[in-house]
């Protein structure tokens, strides 16, 4: 005996149909075609459920329960065909979802494709750019070479300034002790022909 229990399942795209599903889905493109197929279908079905009938009644006959084991391999042979059926219209829809999701996987590789051409170019303006700083970092280092031979030039011109500035010093002191010694004479020499005039 057997018995098929009904799942009950809600579809998560309303687009697709389960057992179960409170409403049957919308109308789809080629919906003539697909009840033909659908037929033909449910009769190999059917026609396969025949067999297994004959061969459950054979084998029904020799344990003696012929005519209650067709009556219920009928039922479930029925019940089965129905759920074949809905699931075959489901795999339609579902065929064409996978096709759809297949158009937009497609787009999105293209888009990847198309990011990694821009990473490249970034990369590539990326190592231009290293490049250009690495001619940025010598030319800095020859700048500092510079500043240094500056900062030399620059003691040397202290140690000159301070020299000069201790022989101006030197120069200063001698002409100070030049000018109160000759000050020294002239004070002398007044002092003298002062005292001759009186």
């Amino acid at each position: 005996m057997f018995q098929l229990s009904t799942m009950d399942i809600s579809p998560v795209n309303p687009m697709l149909y389960f057992p179960g599903a409170s409403a049957w889905p919308e109308e789809y493109k080629g919906k003539l075609l697909m009840e033909k197929l659908m037929q033909n279908q449910i009769n190999n079905i059917e026609k396969q459920g025949i067999k297994n009938g004959e061969e459950i009644a054979g084998l029904n006959l020799r344990v003696g329960k012929v005519e209650q084991q067709v009556t219920q391999l009928t039922e479930v042979v029925t019940d089965t065909n129905l759920r074949v059926g809905k699931l075959e219209y489901q795999m339609v829809t579902l065929t064409e979802a996978v096709t759809d999701i297949g158009v937009r996987v497609g787009k999105t590789e293209q888009n990847i494709s198309r990011i990694d051409g821009h990473l490249l170019r970034i990369d590539d303006r990326l190592v231009h750019i290293d490049k250009r700083f690495e001619q940025v970092d010598k030319r800095f280092e020859q700048i500092d070479k510079r500043f240094e031979q500056v900062d030399a030039r620059f003691v040397k011109i202290e140690a000159s300034l301070s020299a000069m500035q201790k022989m101006f010093y030197d120069l200063m002191i001698q002409q100070t002790r030049w000018i109160i010694s000759m000050m020294l004479v002239l004070v002398g020499a007044t002092f003298t022909a002062a005292r001759f005039i009186h």
